[in-house]
């Protein structure tokens, strides 16, 4: 299955990249995901347990099976004052 990965501020920094296509197996889930571009980039892994990802543009929880086609973004943790 094909997904789009859309890459925002420090993760697309990371990667080199705003945005790229990847083919993942059928049943992959959001988690599955993110392990392959932790394991492709090890830096992302400080950002593990506070990415926030979406997919099509709805929160993605790490459990959700990907269809063929989802956009998939990377978010990172935002912080206010």
């Amino acid at each position: 299955m094909k997904i789009k990965v859309k890459l925002f501020a420090s993760f697309r920094e990371i990667v080199g990249s705003k945005d790229e296509d990847i083919e993942v197996p059928e049943g992959a889930t959001v988690k599955d995901l993110l392990d392959t571009y932790i394991a492709r980039f090890p830096k992302l892994e400080r950002y593990r347990e506070h990415i926030i990802l979406s997919v099509n543009k709805e929160y993605g929880a790490p459990a959700k099976i990907l269809s063929d086609g989802d956009e998939v973004s990377f978010l990172p943790p935002v912080s206010g004052g």
